[in-house]
C-alpha cells in the first residue's frame, strides 16, 4: 500500500511523522484544550500519571526503541526521543512524584503546551526527513 515503507524502521518513521503531525498542531492550535486534560490528570495524582504514561508515552517510545534504533542522518532524532521517553517513563513509574510534577505544566499555561507542539513538529519532521533520506 504504502511503497515507502518497507520495513520497520520506516514504518515507526512514518507514524511518528503521521502522529507527531497531529499531536504537534493541536499543541499549538488548542493549548487550552490540553491545559485542561493535564490538569485534570494532575488533579488525580498519581492515578493521573499512570494514565498520561500509559495513554500517551509509552507505546510510541516501544516501538521507536524496539524498531527504531537508527543512530545516523536525521533519524537519530526519533531514535534519541524513544530512549528520552523511555527514562521520562521509567522515572515517572518508579517516582510517581516527579511524574506529577512534569503534569503540573498545565499550570503555566497556554505557551507550554505550544512549545511543546513546535517540539513534536520537530521530531516528526526528523522522521519525515529520515523516511525520504532512508
Amino acid at each position: 500500500m504504502w511503497p515507502f515503507i518497507d520495513d520497520g524502521v520506516s514504518a515507526v518513521q512514518f507514524m511518528m511523522v503521521v502522529a507527531c503531525a497531529i499531536m504537534g498542531v493541536s499543541h499549538i492550535a488548542r493549548p487550552a484544550m490540553w491545559v485542561e486534560f493535564f490538569g485534570h490528570l494532575h488533579a488525580q495524582g498519581t492515578r493521573g500519571v499512570v494514565t498520561r504514561t500509559f495513554m500517551l508515552e509509552l507505546w510510541p517510545a516501544m516501538l521507536i526503541v524496539t524498531l527504531h534504533q537508527v543512530w545516523w542522518g536525521p533519524g537519530i532524532v526519533l531514535t534519541l526521543y524513544g530512549w528520552a521517553q523511555l527514562v521520562k517513563i521509567t522515572i515517572s513509574m518508579l517516582a510517581p512524584e516527579i511524574g506529577l510534577r512534569s503534569l503540573a505544566m498545565a499550570q503555566r499555561g497556554d505557551r507550554s503546551f505550544q512549545f511543546a507542539g513546535i517540539a513534536l513538529l520537530a521530531v516528526g519532521a526528523f522522521a519525515g526527513a529520515a523516511l525520504i533520506w532512508g
